[in-house]
């Protein structure tokens, strides 16, 4: 399953009930304006809706067919046709905040050709199961707080967090702990969270051993692809920054040039800090490129390692190969840490 699908279908799903529920407050209201009586014996619901007139809301769907289900939606102000009007981050992040605020208790499980999809609004989550086994969860952060920290803690257009992402590369996680989602902190597990409010695949995504809060490992992520890696000590602080993407061979960390074709002479396709106690980055090795560009690259366009040198800064070149920078430096380009290795 792709790293960042339950993001997407958690706010797709929201999107309907956000709708949904603008159609039922509809419904309602119109309602309240008829009579109570029932002539017609049509089977209703106990708020007087007909029951086929409730049942809107659709599963996060991945291709496949959707069931309708039977469920209670919050009162949502303004009708389903303006949210249409909204952009689309806007409205996803609103879905969001209107999927958690939801009231009642529901589940529902969707079965998919890799195992179950599971939708709760009480507590409110979505969550992967392969037969007794827990394999992914989307929820809001707050229901497991004590991993939260500032790096990992992105606040969307509304004001709320983001909602985080947990899958279980090393572990087997009974699907039990849905019923007490803290026991989730039992199990070494990956936590990934979206940067931007429509999900996608860009992600800050750690690594936390069973029974820790302090993250081991720290990764941003554009799809499988390594952005930036942060080597953490024991105490979660990070110690070591590991750029990658072509960029001035500078010794600040955020000089991406923003004019590509302005790289210079020998532009860096890799760069590595150490950071010290107070904060202060200080550039030690670079995978840097042999010649100019003759045409501007895009800043994540891969390099052959011919066409890179690897030292230190001034142009040392220190390592043979690219495999020898890379152990040298503890730099993990396949993010294989995230998986425990």
């Amino acid at each position: 399953m792709n790293n960042c699908s339950l993001f997407d279908r958690m706010i797709g799903a929201a999107r309907d009930r956000v709708k949904a529920s603008a159609q039922v407050s509809m419904l309602r209201r119109a309602n309240a304006e008829k009579p109570r009586e029932n002539p017609s014996g049509e089977d209703l619901a106990a708020n007087g809706v007909p029951r086929a007139a409730v049942s809107f809301g659709k599963l996060p769907s991945s291709g496949e067919g959707s069931e309708k289900q039977n469920r209670d939606s919050a009162k949502i102000s303004g009708s389903a046709a303006s949210l249409h009007n909204k952009p689309k981050t806007v409205l996803a992040a609103a879905a969001f905040v209107a999927l958690m605020n939801l009231p009642g208790s529901y589940a529902a499980t969707r079965s998919t050709h890799s195992g179950e999809t599971v939708e709760s609004f009480d507590p409110p989550y979505f969550a992967s199961v392969s037969g007794d086994a827990l394999t992914a969860i989307a929820l809001s952060p707050r229901m497991l707080k004590l991993d939260m920290n500032p790096e990992n803690s992105i606040k969307s257009e509304t004001g709320d967090f983001k909602p985080a992402r947990y899958s279980f590369p090393d572990a087997h996680v009974p699907r039990s702990v849905l019923r007490r989602l803290p026991d989730i902190y039992r199990y070494d597990r990956r936590r990934d969270v979206p940067i931007v409010s429509s999900g996608g695949d860009w992600i800050i995504a750690e690594y936390f051993a069973a029974n820790s809060h302090v993250p081991t490992a720290r990764f941003r992520l554009l799809g499988h692809r390594v952005q930036r890696q942060e080597q953490l000590d024991r105490a979660g602080r990070t110690v070591k920054i590991v750029m990658v993407g072509w960029a001035r061979g500078s010794d600040r960390e955020d000089d991406e040039a923003p004019d590509l074709s302005a790289l210079g002479e020998h532009p860096a396709w890799i760069r590595v800090f150490t950071v010290s106690r107070a904060g202060i980055r200080t550039l030690v090795a670079l995978a840097w490129r042999r010649s100019r560009f003759t045409t501007a690259p895009q800043t994540d366009d891969v390099p052959q390692d011919s066409e890179l040198a690897f030292g230190a800064p001034g142009g040392v070149v220190k390592w043979r190969t690219k495999s020898e920078f890379l152990k040298a430096n503890h730099i993990d380009l396949d993010a294989r840490s995230l998986s425990g290795r």
